[in-house]
């Protein structure tokens, strides 16, 4: 504990050096950063969850892992930044003295302490993590939770798991214990407190949580599928909770990795949640909505998020991800460093970077540079002298406390549309009013505040309403004695207001409501009565622009028939067998037998690899497409049967688009394998929704460094296309394209599988 101790020391002694606000130049350029933005004190930084300090640091946590190269594994990580773009370390969760052993595993066993996820709760930060621990005996794989006045710690775990061991039926008559990992909490608008959890071996759970978030005391409710996704993370905006979940099959494949970001919204916290096309996210075919995948860059595993949101507004994707260049930290371990990316909001969805995937080298970043930035670390100067309010220090740092209704006015003015973020709490007792006011139009002023005796949110003072205030109720569990933030944000003649216990975008209460005539320059000033209250962490700056459009999709071109092949009278001319024969082609399909033997490195190998149907491919950019049926239906075949596009350089580097099932779960595996960085690595993401037909297209084109670059898309009617993330393969002669199936079990129970293929057809 001693380490903890000494880094929180640390902390308090070196808070941030910006107190004192100034005027905001509007011609000042937007700082810019770099991913990933854990570079200068980590290579590994995965799995990170983020909170808003009240010291006015944004602190993230992380897995367990090592830092880098000879480092000890770290027993999960704490950073923290001032601006989001300049991180430093701050130490481990837990030392070899303080790690929870009470899984009733030998002292000496290999406790994985993966994906934290970081709320305040009523006075104190709360930690979730998952806690695995594989043998001897029965897995171990729950939920735990550790707590601390300070975000540095020193962490206390809670000695009990909020989500114990669970089990999950495989195949009827086959059960498992379930993954659950990956945890992550919401407060709802009337207090209920919920937590999200699940992976690969279960799929993704809610179950409502005691009134402390420290025990599951409700039933689970079943999100998705049991192998699709992991890593939710909820946020709740415009009346609907939107479900970040990362797709697995590729979280840490080193360069095949791929991991990407998908989403699907509901109107209750516990579902059922859909994507923008209407598709469940639950169910075998289950869909989702594309959020962030890599783009074809150095970038790969670009999943596990959390939100963050700068200053301005500007909501950002904290994530991880990996060079594929120089993708691991020791032996096979990957580095997956801390990712910054823009998240647009655009027709009420959410979508990294305007559709462009994260960025690559020095990129426009946080806007943190705002009118005021206090967090009250160095007394009371960015504020004019006012009777009744003094500085005062506690365990998260400084802030001002008033023992009058006197205001606190700000030395510095304001102008604009803005957003206006500040923690509040009341002394214990009855009543007392706590806030923030705004200049207003003419002599008026806006006011928005928590208030004890009538338990709302306020906004009062707005001109042309009579008088009348503007309310929310809040939930009649609320801790007024506990820090709590409220956020204003004025643009186009409105204004809204939230309540959160930490802004992490699960609001308790809600006011939107015009202001015809905005807000004026002026003053910021904090207001109490004389009850006793405080305030801390206060920020003031001009909202952030949003971004309104999102990139055009690919365009595909018009047919080439020299490339294509409608499969009317056998095979055209231009294909190629690699290995023997495999399918005949003939009255508009080709049917191909799904082959028991795989190309993938990490399934077991049969006695011979399996046949590929290739040709030669044009230069520049250009589309494949096919149409693929395999007549699953409700059976739940041995192996990994697939069929589908394949894009093949030699047996250890290609990208592959195939329908496919693993067990019950139907979805097109967007895949790759290599050996470029030493061993030989797989990974794919399951996209969906399916059913067992399927149109996929993968376009191609050429990058600056000469590689070959696949796009993926795909289709439930070949009109409505979705497109995801993107492949690569070395540059050089360009690789042959074609078609593969797959991978059926070589087992005597196994019956025969064939996939139809009904065309095959270039766009250029």
């Amino acid at each position: 504990m001693g380490v903890v101790l000494a880094v929180l020391a640390g902390v308090l002694a070196s808070s941030p050096g910006h107190a004192t606000p100034r005027e905001r130049t509007p011609q000042e350029p937007m700082s810019t950063y770099t991913n990933p933005v854990s570079a200068g004190f980590t290579r590994n930084f995965a799995d990170p969850t983020i909170i808003r300090g009240h010291d006015g640091y944004w602190y993230a946590y992380a897995t367990n892992g090592r830092r880098y190269e000879g480092d000890d594994k770290q027993n999960m990580m704490i950073s923290r930044s001032p601006d989001l773009v300049s991180w430093e370390w701050v130490g481990p969760v837990f030392t070899p003295e303080s790690i929870p052993t009470y899984d009733g595993k030998p002292a000496d066993a290999n406790r994985q302490l993966w994906a934290p996820e970081i709320a305040y709760l009523d006075g104190r930060y709360v930690l979730y993590y998952s806690y695995v621990v594989e043998a001897p005996g029965t897995p171990w794989r729950t939920v735990a939770a550790a707590t601390a006045d300070h975000p540095a710690g020193p962490w206390t775990d809670t000695g009990e798991v909020v989500v114990g061991n669970e089990t999950w039926e495989v195949r009827p008559g086959v059960t498992e214990i379930r993954n659950n990992i990956d945890p992550e909490l919401v407060t709802t608008p009337d207090g209920r407190r919920y937590l999200y959890y699940g992976s690969v071996q279960g799929g993704v759970r809610v179950v409502e949580l005691s009134a402390d978030g420290l025990r599951a005391e409700g039933d689970p409710v079943q999100l998705t599928d049991a192998h699709r996704y992991e890593a939710p993370y909820v946020v709740h905006r415009d009346g609907y909770y939107y479900l970040f979940l990362s797709v697995i099959g590729g979280c840490c494949a080193g360069p095949a990795s791929g991991y990407p970001i998908m989403v699907g919204r509901s109107t209750e916290p516990t579902g059922p949640f859909v994507d923008r096309d209407g598709h469940s996210l639950n169910g075998p075919q289950g869909g989702g909505t594309p959020v962030l995948a890599p783009n074809g860059n150095e970038f790969v595993s670009t999943g596990h998020n959390a939100i963050a949101t700068d200053l301005s507004g500007q909501d950002w994707i904290v994530s991880h991800a990996t060079d594929r260049f120089d993708p691991y930290v020791a032996g096979t371990e990957n580095a997956r460093g801390l990712a910054l990316t823009r998240l647009d909001w655009i027709d009420g969805w959410p979508i990294g970077n305007a559709g462009q995937g994260m960025p690559s080298g020095p990129t426009p970043g946080p806007n943190n540079d705002a009118f005021i930035t206090d967090a009250f670390e160095n007394g009371l100067a960015a504020w004019e002298p006012a009777a009744g309010w003094e500085h005062r220090q506690g365990v998260t740092g400084g802030y001002a406390h008033a023992d009058s209704d006197a205001p606190l006015v700000s030395t510095v003015s304001v102008t604009g549309d803005l957003r206006v973020r500040a923690l509040v709490r009341l002394a214990a007792g009855e009543g007392g009013t706590v806030g923030i006011s705004l200049p207003a139009h003419g002599p008026h002023r806006l006011n928005v505040s928590i208030d004890r005796a009538a338990g709302q949110l306020v906004v009062s003072g707005l001109p042309g309403h009579g008088g009348r205030p503007a309310v929310a109720s809040l939930p009649s569990s609320f801790s007024y004695e506990t820090w709590h933030e409220v956020e204003v944000t004025t643009s186009g003649g409105r204004l809204e207001a939230a309540v959160s216990e930490s802004g992490q975008y699960d609001p308790v209460a809600e006011v939107s409501l015009r202001i015809p005539n905005g807000v004026r320059s002026g003053r910021v000033t904090l207001f109490a009565d004389a009850a006793g209250a405080d305030v801390d962490d206060v920020t003031v700056a001009r909202l952030f622009t949003p971004v309104t459009e999102r990139v055009a999709d690919p365009v595909v071109g018009d047919l080439d028939p020299a490339y294509s092949d409608e499969f009317d009278d056998g095979l055209s001319s231009g294909w190629t067998w690699l290995r023997d024969p495999a399918a005949a082609a003939g009255d508009g399909a080709l049917a191909f037998e799904i082959q028991r033997s795989t190309l993938i490195n990490r399934r077991p190998q049969a006695p011979t690899l399996p046949s590929l149907l290739l040709r030669e491919m044009p230069e520049g950019t250009w589309t494949a497409e096919t149409r693929v049926t395999i007549p699953f239906g409700d059976a739940i075949p041995y192996g990994w049967p697939q069929a589908g596009l394949i894009a093949y350089t030699d047996d250890d580097e290609w990208v592959e688009l195939a329908y496919t099932t693993r067990e019950s779960r139907r979805f097109v595996a967007f895949a790759r394998e290599t050996d470029s960085a030493g061993s030989v690595a797989y990974g794919h993401a399951a996209l969906g929704p399916s059913r067992d037909t399927m149109w996929l297209r993968l376009q191609h084109t050429v990058a600056e460094n000469g590689e070959h670059l696949y796009r993926a898309a795909i289709s439930m009617d070949g009109v409505h296309w979705v497109w995801h993330g993107t492949r690569t393969l070395p540059a050089g002669p360009q690789p042959p394209v074609g078609l593969i199936a797959q991978d059926l079990a070589d087992r005597p129970d196994q019956p025969p599988l064939s996939a139809q293929f009904d065309w095959f057809r270039v766009y250029r």
